[in-house]
């Protein structure tokens, strides 16, 4: 589940601010694959760093994630909102980095951590239940945003356009937050419930 809502939440964001980018900025091709390039190496270096400490950190790791990825998002629609213009894109470099690096320390991390808990005999079922959740995330999240996208933009224009485009992905990214959150707590209570009371 966490899997399905962070993809549907991520993977959205790169549609929206694309077209935006683009259409709504006039940036070429290449500069709107620029102005998205600080997320992509946040994820790839904290994909590396998250790989190593996943087995220390567990849940956390993926809860510390989520966070970084909610607040850069949120700071990359706040940004916006101040209608940048061509600047935008390097007005947003730094959100869309920090939530680059969140976005490395959920994915790998949670698959991780995810996988571990299932036995071994199963785990090839396993996996492929949580890649058709993230698959699945993917559509949703990428048809809710553009949906909400478009449907905005013909009514009041690219900067509310992209505003709800990307409160889609918040929203998401939050309620993945939410169950990762539960998820702790609800293992913590089953360890505390089995352990024998002295």
């Amino acid at each position: 589940m966490l899997g399905l809502l962070y993809f549907a939440g991520f993977t959205s964001i790169f549609f929206v601010l694309a077209v935006y980018f683009q259409r709504g900025l006039g940036y070429s091709a290449l500069q709107a694959g620029l102005a998205l390039t600080p997320f992509a190496v946040g994820s790839a270096v904290a994909s590396a760093l998250g790989g190593r400490i996943v087995h220390r950190m567990g849940r956390r790791l993926v809860i510390i994630g989520l966070a970084a990825a909610l607040l850069g998002l949120l700071a990359t629609d706040l940004l916006l909102a101040t209608h940048p213009g061509e600047a935008a894109g390097l007005v947003t470099a730094l959100p869309l980095l920090i939530a680059g690096i969140g976005s490395g320390l959920v994915i790998s991390p949670n698959q991780t951590v995810t996988l571990s808990e299932i036995d071994a005999a199963h785990g090839g079922t396993a996996a492929g239940v949580q890649q058709t959740g993230q698959r699945i995330g993917s559509a949703v999240g990428t048809a809710a945003a553009s949906g909400l996208f478009f449907g905005t933009l013909m009514t009041s224009g690219f900067d509310a356009a992209i505003s709800d485009g990307l409160i889609v992905s918040v929203g998401f990214v939050t309620v993945a937050l939410v169950v990762a959150l539960a998820e702790v707590v609800l293992a913590r209570r089953t360890v505390s419930a089995a352990e024998p009371d002295i």
